[in-house]
């Protein structure tokens, strides 16, 4: 025992190689037969005695094939490590087992697969494709089937992370087939796991749902508890997606319940990640902050570079509709950019969203501008995935562009129709462009097929409402936004702007000056330019007052 890390440090640079060999050989051995000690403690010394055995040659006391068993205590000890979510562990003890030069080609090519796996994971993207497919060349090489499946379903998830949908499908079908001719249900389940998965991303929702029940039933029968845990997180973003935030938020805390019996952190945080998302878009909005700053805080102890950009991106959601807009911009920004070093697609457009919407309020309008040409740009790589075009289109009605948001929003649905999800918020932007280029009897037809009532989805009825001649209804709306906590401040300005407008129709002028007022302070508060501006010009032209804008 040392009194410190020094002092051990020290002690240890004092004995010579030949020494630490065989005390690190006589430790593993001492260990090994200790069944309390942890594998990879054991692995550890065992391979340092490997490693030294390696550099100076043979060491008395230790045996000849000192490597070979340092390698297959590391390999116990990476499947271990995976088990738990420890990815940048099992990094670590399969590249040190490969560089020990494993002489059983068969392990060799497992070590491949669980670095390739860890890399996944850790979206370490290029290095993880280029052991999947050395892994895939020398399993087809060997003949062995069960690793060629592991393989191309490795493979299919890198397609589908960088948006190549048909690549995914194809390799991710492949290992289905595979598994299949095997009769190897706990890898079948793994790679429909992943194939339902790739099309929750830009595909079917409603094949998605089909090859996860398929999965969530092999799962069952097999009481494979991590893998059910796993089928639950991927179906409630099929439950997302389509609309029903209920079932999303009871599959999610079913899973976090499974991923906690198996002391998975890992499957933990993706579980509760996904139920921030969920909290978000109920507009639970403190929840939601609490569970991502959770959520960011457990993954950068793990080392996962990918969960905490997510959950910046998540936050300065929050922070965008809570008018914190210099706050959403800077954690947008830095999510945005540790995207862009791990090449991660889809985190991208979720960090460009309320990038946008931020740089639009603070009056940034041409970088906002750049930004719906790059999702724009971005949208081509996920299949018919619709929200890259619904933040475009978002950004294109906040700045005012009406027909440029109108044309970006009916791509938007399309694709939100093409997958099965849920076309809520499409149709509301769609429904507000459409008012902007004068359309809204069109933009409360579109309305009338919503059934999702938000403060939204009110707010811009209330506009349509108004352009259309029908006061009262616009004013019951801009009411029932008004008496809404979960409003955010721009469903606040448009439904109290259109209310204004709409009390002058009835020849109430007090009141319209009044809920003018009221949609300017509001607008102020928040401290959005482009929402100022709309108030403003809009009670110019209704009470015929002169424009005092900047």
């Amino acid at each position: 025992a040392f009194r410190s890390d020094v002092v051990r440090e020290v002690a240890y640079q004092t004995l010579t190689k030949l020494v630490r060999a065989q005390r690190h050989g006589g430790t593993a051995a001492v260990m090994f037969r200790e069944q309390k000690v942890p594998i990879e403690q054991v692995a550890h010394h065992a391979a340092c005695a490997a490693e030294l055995a390696a550099e100076i040659g043979p060491v008395p006391g230790l045996p000849d094939d000192v490597a070979d068993r340092a390698v297959g205590l590391l390999y116990e000890a990476a499947k271990r490590s995976m088990d738990v979510g420890a990815f940048n562990q099992v990094r670590r003890q399969s590249t040190r087992a490969l560089d020990l030069g494993p002489s059983d080609a068969a392990i060799a090519r497992e070590l491949l697969l669980l670095r390739a796996q860890a890399q996944t994971e850790r979206r370490l993207l290029v290095p993880a494709l280029a052991d999947a497919n050395d892994a895939l060349e020398a399993a087809v090489a060997a003949g062995d089937r069960r690793q060629e499946g592991v393989a191309r379903r490795l493979r299919g998830v890198l397609h589908q992370r960088d948006g190549d949908l048909a690549g995914a499908r194809r390799e991710l079908g492949a290992s289905v087939d595979i598994f299949r001719e095997l009769g190897d249900d706990t890898e079948l389940a793994s790679s429909l796991r992943e194939r339902g998965l790739a099309e929750v991303f830009g595909g079917s929702l409603s094949d998605a749902e089909w090859l996860l029940g398929e999965a969530e039933s092999l799962t069952e029968r097999m009481h494979d508890l991590r893998g059910r845990a796993w089928v639950r997180q991927h179906q409630a973003w099929v439950a997302f997606l389509s609309g029903d935030a209920a079932l999303a938020e009871t599959r999610l805390l079913t899973a976090a319940q499974e991923f906690d019996l198996l002391g998975d952190r890992f499957g933990r945080g993706w579980a509760a990640g996904l139920l921030a998302y969920v909290r978000f878009y109920q507009r639970r909005f403190e929840e939601a902050e609490a569970l991502a700053v959770e959520v960011r805080r457990d993954s950068l102890e793990l080392g996962d570079p990918w969960a905490p950009a997510m959950m910046d991106s998540l936050i300065a959601a929050i922070h965008l509709w809570s008018s914190r807009f210099v706050e959403a911009e800077e954690l947008s920004r830095r999510a945005l950019t540790n995207f862009r070093q791990i090449g991660d697609k889809f985190g991208v457009v979720q960090a460009l969203a309320p990038r946008m919407r931020a740089l639009v309020a603070l009056g940034r309008t041409h970088e906002a501008e750049r930004g719906i040409e790059e999702s724009l740009a971005m949208s081509e790589s996920f299949g018919n995935l619709s929200f890259p075009m619904m933040a475009a289109a978002g950004t294109a009605v906040h700045l005012g562009l009406g027909d440029r948001a109108l044309s970006i929003s009916e791509l938007a649905l399309d694709r939100s129709l093409a997958m099965g999800a849920d076309g809520s918020e499409s149709r509301i932007t769609l429904a507000l462009a459409l008012c902007q280029v004068g359309r809204a009897d069109e933009a409360l037809a579109v309305l009338d097929v919503v059934e999702n009532v938000t403060p939204y989805m009110l707010s811009v009825r209330s506009l349509g409402r108004a352009i259309t001649g029908d006061p009262s209804g616009s004013i019951d709306d801009a009411e029932r936004v008004a008496a809404d906590a979960g409003a955010s401040y721009l469903d606040r300005v448009i439904a109290g702007t259109s209310a204004g407008a709409a009390a002058m129709q009835l020849g109430q002028r007090d009141d319209s000056v009044a809920r003018f007022d009221d949609a300017s302070s509001t607008a102020r508060a928040a401290g959005d330019v482009v929402a100022r501006e709309l108030v403003g010009l809009t009670r110019s032209d209704v009470l015929h007052e002169p424009s005092h804008q900047e």
